[in-house]
C-alpha cells in the first residue's frame, strides 16, 4: 500500500515540529534547572525539610526557636525529603530541583495523555503529547525555578480532577477527594479544588453524590488534620499556620500590583473567561469535559486572587489557570481536527510552542548550560574561614551542611515582623552563629535590612565572589587584650 506524497509530506512535517516543539520544552526545562540552585528562594524553602528530617521544630514557637520562612502545610517537605540526603548543599538543591520538576512535568503528562476526549470525538497520541508541549510552554515559569508549596498543591490537585472524571469505582473517588484534601496540606487557599469537586459531582450525579464527596473530603481532612497535630505542637502549627499568613497586611499599592502582572494576569484570568463566555453552552454542559476543570479555575480564583493581593504575593499565587490548562488544550486540538486545514493549524500551534520556549530562554537572566552552584563551593570556603563566626541570612542550607545549624532566615524575621509578631532580641540571639563577627548576603539578591540591622558600627563591607560580606572584629572575653596590629 503506497502513501501519497503529499501526505507523507505533510506528515512527516508535522512530527518534525512537533519533536522540535517537545526539544524546545525540553530545553527551556533543563536551563531552568540550572539556574534553580542559584535562587535563595529556593534554600529558603528546602531548609524546612531538613529540619523536618532531622526532628526539630518545622513550626517555631513564639518565643523559641529558629524563625524560618515556611508557614504552609508539611506535605511539599516530605516530596523534598529525598534532597535531605544529598552530600552538600549544592546537590541537595539539585535534587530538590529536579523532584520539582519531575513531579510538575509528570502531572502534566499524565493529565494530557489520560484526559478524556469530549464525546464523539477522539484524541491522536500526537494530540495528547502536543498539548503537553503547549502546557509546558504556556506553564508560569516560577513553577519551574522556585520552590513553592503551590507547585504540589496544583500537582496534587490535577491528578485528583483526573480520578474523578476517570473515577469507575468509589477506590477512585476516595482517591479524588485525598487528592484533594492534601492540596490543603500544601498550602491553606487550595481549597478551590475540594469546592470545584463536590460542585461538579452534584451537577452531574446529583446531591446524594455530592454529599457522599463532601463526606470523604471531610474525613480525609480528619486524618490529615490529626496526623499534624499529632506530629506538631497545635499551638504552634496555629501560630505559623493561621494567625502569620492571615495577619499578612495587603499589599499598599493594589492597582500596581496588578499593573505589574499585567501580562499574566491577561492569560490566567481572560484566556480561560473568554474561553467560557464564547463556548459556554459547550464548557457548562453537564457532560462537559471542560466542566470541572472551569468550576476549579472559578473556585480556586477568590483565595487566589486574595493571596496575590497580600504583601509578597505574586502570580505563583494564582492556581486557577494551572488546573485549566491541559483538559483545554486537548479540547481545543479536537476543536481543531475537524477543520479542514487541521494540519497546518497543528503545524502553527507547535511552532508557537517552540517559539514561547525560545522567547523564554532568551529572557532567562542568569543564562547556563550547567547547575550555577559557584557561590556555594565559595560559601563552604567562608565557613571554613569563619567556623561558628558567619550567618548567611538567606542561604540557610550553607551552615546546616557546615556546622549542623539552625540559624533564622531573613525572610522569617521580616515575615514575624510584618503579622506583628516580631522576635525579642534574646530570641534572635540564640539561632545566630554563637560568635558572629561576619554576614554574609548574595550579591545582587534580596535583602530586607533586617540582617544588616545586627551589624555594628565599625562593621566593614567587601565583595568576595559571589557574595557581599559585612564583617567586624568579635567580641573579646573579659580581661583579654586585643591583638596588635601586626599579630
Amino acid at each position: 500500500m503506497s502513501v501519497s506524497p503529499p501526505f507523507f509530506t505533510r506528515r512527516f512535517g508535522m512530527v518534525s515540529v512537533l519533536s522540535a516543539a517537545v526539544a524546545a520544552g525540553a530545553l527551556w526545562l533543563w536551563v531552568c534547572w540550572c539556574i534553580f540552585p542559584v535562587n535563595a528562594w529556593n534554600d529558603v524553602r528546602l531548609a524546612p525539610a531538613f529540619a523536618l528530617a532531622r526532628g526539630l521544630p518545622l513550626y517555631p514557637a513564639e518565643d523559641s526557636g529558629a524563625v524560618g520562612t515556611w508557614i504552609y502545610g508539611p506535605l511539599p517537605l516530605l516530596l523534598w525529603w529525598p534532597a535531605t540526603w544529598a552530600a552538600s548543599a549544592a546537590h541537595a538543591l539539585m535534587t530538590a530541583g529536579a523532584i520539582n520538576l519531575f513531579i510538575t512535568v509528570a502531572a502534566i503528562g499524565v493529565v494530557c495523555w489520560a484526559w478524556p476526549a469530549p464525546a464523539g470525538s477522539s484524541l491522536t497520541r500526537s494530540d495528547r503529547i502536543l498539548a503537553a508541549a503547549v502546557a509546558i510552554a504556556l506553564w508560569p515559569g516560577a513553577v519551574f525555578q522556585y520552590l513553592q508549596a503551590d507547585n504540589v498543591a496544583v500537582v496534587l490537585g490535577l491528578v485528583g480532577n483526573l480520578l474523578l472524571i476517570r473515577a469507575n469505582s468509589r477506590t477512585w473517588q476516595w482517591g479524588a477527594a485525598v487528592c484533594a484534601v492534601a492540596c490543603l496540606a500544601c498550602k491553606q487557599t487550595s481549597v478551590g479544588v475540594v469546592a470545584a469537586q463536590i460542585v461538579w459531582l452534584g451537577i452531574t450525579a446529583g446531591r446524594a453524590a455530592a454529599l457522599r464527596h463532601l463526606g470523604r473530603c471531610a474525613v480525609g481532612g480528619v486524618v490529615l488534620a490529626s496526623m499534624m497535630v499529632a506530629g506538631f505542637n497545635w499551638n504552634d502549627i496555629l501560630l505559623n499556620l493561621i494567625v502569620l499568613p492571615s495577619r499578612l497586611p495587603w499589599t499598599e499599592t493594589p492597582l500596581r500590583r496588578l499593573v505589574d502582572l499585567a501580562p499574566e494576569l491577561s492569560v490566567h484570568l481572560v484566556v480561560p473567561a473568554l474561553v467560557m463566555l464564547l463556548g459556554r453552552r459547550f464548557v457548562w454542559a453537564r457532560a462537559s469535559v471542560l466542566l470541572l476543570p472551569s468550576l476549579t479555575w472559578l473556585c480556586a480564583l477568590p483565595p487566589s486572587m486574595a493571596s496575590l493581593m497580600k504583601i509578597g504575593g505574586t502570580i505563583n499565587s494564582l492556581q486557577s489557570f494551572t488546573y485549566w490548562l491541559p483538559p483545554a488544550l486537548l479540547v481545543a486540538l479536537v476543536t481543531v481536527r475537524v477543520h479542514r486545514r487541521a494540519a497546518w493549524i497543528l503545524t502553527g500551534v507547535a511552532l508557537a510552542s517552540l517559539s514561547i520556549c525560545a522567547v523564554r530562554l532568551a529572557r532567562v537572566r542568569a543564562y547556563s548550560w550547567r547547575p550555577l552552584v559557584e557561590h556555594y563551593r565559595q560559601a563552604e570556603y567562608l565557613t571554613r574561614s569563619f567556623p561558628n563566626e558567619i550567618w548567611f541570612p538567606w542561604n540557610p542550607l550553607v551552615t546546616i551542611y557546615s556546622e549542623n545549624r539552625f540559624y533564622h532566615v531573613e525572610d522569617g524575621l521580616y515575615v514575624r515582623f510584618l503579622a506583628g509578631h516580631a522576635i525579642t532580641l534574646a530570641h534572635a540571639r540564640a539561632h545566630l552563629p554563637p560568635s558572629m563577627c561576619v554576614i554574609a548576603l548574595p550579591r545582587g539578591g534580596t535583602d530586607w535590612g533586617i540582617a544588616l540591622n545586627f551589624l555594628p558600627k565599625n562593621a566593614q563591607r567587601a565583595e568576595f565572589g559571589l557574595w557581599t560580606l559585612y564583617s567586624w572584629l568579635p567580641e573579646l572575653p573579659a580581661g583579654q587584650p586585643a591583638p596588635s596590629p601586626h599579630s
